[in-house]
């Protein structure tokens, strides 16, 4: 480990220590630097993830997107994802706002996670509302004749969706209404690995700055917040969260 990277590790673990009420957000992947919000709106998963395509082109929604889907739900956790678990487990960091789809925060641990975009695990009957496993809706898939999975409740048979959010539609409300909430609420909001430019998220740091709140950035992009943050480290999330959790909590 490098002196300047000790130095960050250092600075960010201090100013953890020195709150009460700090609140974490993800973006759509720790770690990322070209997958983030910004780049996946003008990718090809923007073009066809999104809630116009599964209504007006439905087969070639269900050809592109489960299989990404698929992908996003078998990666694995990373220490990144367990050190977080670590520094909420003991009580450096109070709640997770995330904008991944892969449930890997859930995955790492049992804390207070919101996902405003819900995730990619699952998808649901837009009539009746039962829930699927991917698993499932890939062999529903595999035996659709329309290129369609639908809902297998008798008398049902109405197309499935997924469970999370596509784009062109709301996130999920409680879940904005609760990081809201936390935003105002917390002392110090931490934001790791996002560009905070799609709204409404990216409006979440404005909200503990306004009640004199501070806010932390790690990161490789620069973000319009920087300039009223206490601390911007501009590194991948990954190389310093496992630093700050050995020093504020240790594994056992």
């Amino acid at each position: 480990m490098n002196d300047d990277l000790d130095e960050d590790i250092r600075r960010l673990a201090d100013l953890l220590a020195g709150s009460e009420r700090c609140v974490a957000m993800t973006g759509v992947r720790l770690g990322a630097t070209e997958d983030t919000e910004a780049a996946a709106a003008g990718s090809a998963w923007g073009e066809f993830a999104s809630l116009e395509v599964l209504l007006t082109e439905p087969a070639r929604f269900w050809e592109n997107w489960l299989p990404r889907a698929t992908e996003a739900s078998e990666r694995e956790v990373t220490p990144a994802h367990r050190a977080l678990t670590r520094l909420e487990d003991a009580g450096v960091i109070h709640a997770i706002i995330t904008q991944a789809v892969d449930h890997l925060h859930a995955r790492a641990g049992d804390g207070d996670l919101i996902e405003v975009h819900a995730n990619v695990l699952s998808c649901r009957c837009a009539r009746c509302g039962d829930v699927y496993a991917l698993s499932e809706v890939q062999g529903l898939l595999g035996a659709a004749d329309d290129g369609v999975p639908r809902c297998t409740r008798e008398g049902c048979s109405y197309p499935l969706r997924p469970t999370g959010t596509l784009w062109g539609e709301p996130l999920v409300e409680e879940a904005i209404i609760r990081a809201w909430d936390m935003a105002a609420w917390c002392d110090l909001f931490l934001v790791l690995d996002t560009q905070l430019r799609t709204d409404p998220m990216a409006m979440l740091p404005s909200v503990p700055l306004k009640r004199g709140g501070k806010v932390a950035i790690v990161g490789t992009t620069r973000t319009h917040y920087d300039r009223y943050a206490t601390l911007v480290i501009p590194r991948p999330a990954p190389e310093v969260l496992s630093g700050v959790a050995d020093l504020l909590a240790p594994a056992g």
